[in-house]
């Protein structure tokens, strides 16, 4: 059976405009039914996206992943991350999801990814020209309606009530690491490291 989602979008009322964006993605995983992933299309702009050049740094980021048999034609699916945030975060969960649920055969895991709108989760940015005052993790280059993150819940029914949670999270705590069982929680607005890159620097790009 090939990969089904549901999905679900709200509104949200950005600077007083009412804005329809994806909210939630949700599918049933198998070793059989992870196929017939798409990149993202270049046609679809998700809410809040500019561009993936300099300084905005956006990608067309897939809730269920390409990976994941996750469609890139379907603006239902896509959303408007930061390159850091898309790839290696994303990206490396993903793949660690995938490799999780091939070796599990006859197991249906559940996959639901939440696209998270909190207004208070948009901090203040640094002022910079076409930048917003407010944004996720302090980018000026992502204010809503990109999301201020995305929230991953990655579990099999063990048992009527039992969920579990197979792939536990490394938390940095004051006395080392700690491991958490349950969903991952993905900060939106994170750039890769381009300081010192001549290639930013000459455009002047925030990301420098």
């Amino acid at each position: 059976m090939p990969l089904d989602p549901i999905y679900t979008s709200m509104a949200l009322n950005v600077n007083g405009t009412s804005v329809t964006v994806p909210w939630k993605a949700k599918a049933i995983l198998t070793s059989t039914n992870m196929t017939g992933g798409t990149g993202p299309a270049q046609s679809i702009r998700p809410p809040g996206f500019q561009s993936g050049d300099c300084p905005h740094h956006h990608q067309r980021g897939h809730l269920i992943g390409n990976k994941l048999g996750g469609s890139g034609t379907d603006e239902r699916n896509l959303v408007t991350l930061t390159e850091g945030t898309n790839h290696p975060v994303m990206y490396e969960f993903e793949a660690m999801v995938y490799e999780k649920v091939k070796s599990n055969p006859g197991i249906e895991f559940t996959y639901e990814v939440t696209a998270r709108y909190d207004a208070t989760r948009y901090f203040t940015a640094q002022i910079v020209v076409g930048g917003a005052a407010m944004g996720a993790a302090s980018n000026p280059y992502c204010p809503m309606p990109c999301p201020e993150s995305l929230q991953i819940d990655f579990f099999y029914a063990e048992s009527p009530g039992h969920l579990v949670y197979p792939l536990p999270i490394p938390i940095s705590t004051g006395e080392g690491l700690a491991y958490h069982a349950g969903p991952l929680l993905i900060p939106n607005g994170v750039y890769k490291f381009h300081e010192g890159s001549p290639k930013h620097v000459s455009k002047n790009c925030w990301a420098s």
